[in-house]
């Protein structure tokens, strides 16, 4: 009840806008309806069945023309987060105000942070958090969201439509502290990006790129910025097949967690994400296009962690998926993915764990009063794991 609310009072603001504007906003509306049947089987054997809608959600975006060659955005979001996590029933993922220009992009409000910067044909996109995020340090574990969104201020800017450099500063959830919205992260990243335009060509490098993100944390026995936990990321994705019917690429990204020498243990969850680590998460994918729509598409991943401060603890983790184009935005989907955990991890996440999903999806994007390209497409800033 408390979600309709919040749709009819979304939907009263949007047209109460339209009618005392002078010059007409462009209306998008985006929504996103991820529903699956998990079973869940640990490597004791006992296994369990959970109806799983997390990561649904509605999203709604107004774009206005600017004086001079410039326009503005403003963008309202929520989500349902998983059920095991402590973030209510529905979870705000997206309020911003945006300007922007052709080569420059100013964001300011909650949204997704720098976090990852190659996206994986996983069903959701914290499937393989671990392997694929860089983490967020002050949270405690229970919520996927705190490594996914935060309250953002950025800068991009954009040479040649295809490299794109950002600086960001965050403030991350600090359930240890939730009532402080200071800063407690920085960085940046440099990303070449082929254009969705240009995706045709089928030039063999699609993506490649390089971020930094600093945590600034309370570090016992350091000052100034050698209390913050620094992570690198380097991102590529290859055309393996350049064909424009029958598309196979390679993604692969990897994370180097320069972490804090003193821990050499993985007793907690903060000494799990502070503790020195390199990871890495690598797909392969097969998608057909068929009257340039996509029909069908497979994929397979595998992903490691390791860490240098604490002996003979490491990851691994492979997932294996098929979707199905049954209609317009509409599929059908299974995953399998599997998790193994070896010495001080397996201890704080279990030795293993398998998950059989079976899913359905749909997504809609569809905009009012069209004035503008879809570069900020409202389903560009969530996971899609087929494109």
């Amino acid at each position: 009840m408390k979600t309709f609310k919040y749709i009819l009072t979304a939907v009263f603001l949007g047209a109460t806008l339209l009618a005392q504007s002078q010059v007409l906003p462009e209306i998008e509306l985006g929504a996103k309806a991820v529903v699956s049947g998990n079973i869940n089987m640990d490597d004791a054997g006992a296994a369990s069945a959970v109806a799983d809608f997390s990561d649904s959600q509605i999203l709604l975006g107004f774009r206005q023309k600017l004086y001079s060659n410039w326009r503005g955005q403003m963008v309202f979001g929520m989500q349902f987060p998983d059920a095991d996590s402590d973030l209510g029933q529905v979870f705000f993922n997206h309020v911003f105000v945006q300007v922007e220009n052709q080569k420059n992009i100013f964001k300011l409000g909650r949204s997704t942070t720098q976090t990852i910067i190659n996206e994986f044909p996983t069903l959701r996109d914290d499937d393989a958090l671990y392997f694929t995020y860089a983490l967020n340090p002050f949270s405690v574990g229970a919520n996927t969201q705190d490594n996914q969104y935060g309250n953002v201020l950025e800068y991009t800017h954009i040479f040649d439509q295809r490299y794109w450099f950002t600086i960001h500063a965050e403030n991350y959830a600090d359930l240890s502290n939730p009532t402080s919205f200071k800063l407690n992260g920085l960085g940046g990243s440099f990303l070449y990006i082929v254009p969705e335009t240009q995706v045709w060509n089928r030039n063999i490098l699609q993506r490649a790129g390089f971020s930094y993100n600093s945590y600034l944390t309370d570090r016992p026995g350091y000052t100034g910025y050698a209390q913050a936990l620094k992570e690198m990321l380097g991102a590529l994705t290859f055309n393996v097949h350049p064909d424009p019917v029958n598309f196979v690429d390679l993604r692969i990204q990897g994370i180097y967690n320069i972490g804090f020498s003193e821990i050499d243990s993985l007793n907690t969850y903060e000494e799990y994400v502070r503790s020195p680590s390199v990871y890495f998460y690598s797909s392969v994918r097969y998608l057909r296009r068929k009257l340039e729509r996509p029909k069908f598409q497979t994929s397979a991943g595998f992903g490691y962690r390791s860490f240098s401060q604490v002996d003979a603890s490491n990851q691994w983790i492979g997932i294996f998926n098929m979707f199905y184009r049954l209609g317009e935005n509409f599929d059908f989907g299974f995953q399998y993915r599997y998790q193994h955990n070896k010495g001080q991890s397996g201890l704080l996440f279990g030795n293993a764990a398998h998950r059989f999903q079976l899913t359905l999806v749909y997504t809609i994007d569809h905009v009012f009063n069209s004035q503008f390209d879809d570069r900020n497409s409202l389903l560009n800033l969530e996971h899609g794991y087929m494109k």
